[in-house]
C-alpha cells in the first residue's frame, strides 16, 4: 500500500492510494546521492496492482472498489473519517502493509483560509521546465541534500501557524511520493495532503502525457468540497501555474484571497512578463517574489493575516 491518504473536507472524506506489487524504497533515513540515483531509477520498474478489486474497511464502512490501470484508487465517503483504513485484496484475510511514514489522515481545519501549493520549483528547485535538468536533479540529489526555497517555506509555515491546512498539488508522478515527503519532513514544511499524477513505468516517463487539466481539476475538487473556505494559491512561473490560477480565479472569483508566484530565473522572459501582467490585472491580489526577497514576503504575509 503506497501513498495512502484520508483527507477530510467540510462534509466528506477523500480516501485514495496506490497499490504496488513490490515495496519501493522508504526514505526513512539520510542516504547519499548515488543511492538516491539507484532508488529513483528502480521505482520506474515496480509493477502496479492494476485493474483489480480491493476491499476497504474503516470507521464502520466496508467498501469494494477497483484500482485503475496505474494501480490507484480514489473514493469519496459522505462522512468525516478519523481512522486509518484497512485495505485488503479478495484472496487474503489480512490487510496490506502500509509502507509510508508520512501522515495518512488530514483533518478538516477550522481556519477560514487554506493553502494550495505547487511543489516543483515552488517549494523545491526541480527545473521542471527542462526535462533533462529535472531528471538529473531528481536522480542525483537525495532529498536530505536539497534545501527548501526560503520565501515559500515562510509562506507555508506562517499560514499553518494560523491553523490553515496545506494541500500540495504537483504533476510529479506517484513514484516520487517517498522522495517528496522526505523532503517536506526534512525541511520542516507543513505536512499536507499530496495530489500527484499516476505511478509510471520508465517507458511511460519518457513518453508521459500528463493531463493538461490535472492541476485545475484537483484544485477545483478541493474547493468544491470545502465551500466554507477561501484560498491562498502558491506557484511559480516556470510552467503553467499562472494559467491554471487564472482559470481558478475565473471559476471561483470570490474565493481566492491571494496568489503568490515565485520567479524562477534572474531575468523574466517576455512570455513570463505577459502572464504576470494578466494575473496582476485580475480581480485577485498577487505577489511576484524572488528567492532573495524573503523579508518582503514575510511582511506581506503579516499584513495579509492581520487584515
Amino acid at each position: 500500500m503506497w501513498q495512502l491518504s484520508v483527507t477530510q473536507f467540510s462534509k466528506k472524506t477523500l480516501v485514495k492510494g496506490v497499490l504496488l506489487l513490490e515495496a519501493p524504497f522508504a526514505y526513512d533515513k539520510k542516504i547519499g546521492n548515488a543511492r538516491n540515483l539507484i532508488n529513483v531509477f528502480k521505482s520506474y520498474f515496480i509493477r502496479v496492482y492494476a485493474n483489480k478489486t480491493i476491499l476497504i474497511r474503516m470507521d464502520g464502512h466496508s467498501i469494494t472498489t477497483t484500482t485503475d490501470r496505474h494501480g490507484s484508487f480514489s473514493i469519496f465517503i459522505d462522512s468525516l473519517i478519523n481512522e486509518i483504513p484497512q485495505i485488503r485484496i479478495p484472496e487474503s484475510d489480512f490487510p496490506l502493509r502500509i509502507l509510508q511514514t508520512y501522515p495518512i489522515i488530514f483533518q478538516h481545519s477550522e481556519s477560514k483560509i487554506d493553502v494550495i501549493s505547487d511543489i516543483d520549483d515552488t517549494i523545491i528547485v526541480s527545473h521542471s521546465a527542462n526535462f533533462i535538468k529535472r531528471i538529473g536533479t531528481l536522480a542525483l540529489k537525495a532529498p536530505h541534500n536539497r534545501k527548501s526555497i526560503s520565501p515559500s517555506s515562510s509562506l507555508l509555515n506562517a499560514f499553518e501557524k494560523k491553523g490553515a491546512s496545506v494541500f500540495y498539488i504537483s504533476k510529479s508522478e506517484s513514484n516520487l511520493f517517498g522522495l517528496l515527503t522526505s523532503y517536506i519532513v526534512h525541511n520542516s514544511l507543513p505536512k499536507g495532503s499530496l495530489f500527484l499524477t499516476p505511478y509510471l513505468k520508465l517507458s511511460q516517463l519518457l513518453n508521459s502525457k500528463k493531463g493538461v487539466d490535472y492541476k485545475f481539476n484537483n484544485i477545483r475538487l478541493i474547493m468544491d468540497n470545502n465551500e466554507d473556505k477561501k484560498y491562498i494559491l502558491i506557484g511559480d512561473d516556470s510552467q503553467k501555474d499562472i494559467d491554471v490560477y487564472l482559470r481558478i480565479i475565473a471559476a471561483f472569483p470570490n474565493r481566492i484571497l491571494k496568489v503568490y508566484i515565485r520567479q524562477t530565473r534572474s531575468k523574466i522572459s517576455h512570455s513570463q512578463q505577459q502572464k504576470w501582467e494578466q494575473l496582476e490585472s485580475s480581480t485577485v491580489a498577487s505577489h511576484y517574489f524572488r528567492n532573495e526577497t524573503e523579508n518582503e514576503v514575510i511582511k506581506d504575509i503579516e499584513q495579509l493575516l492581520n487584515n
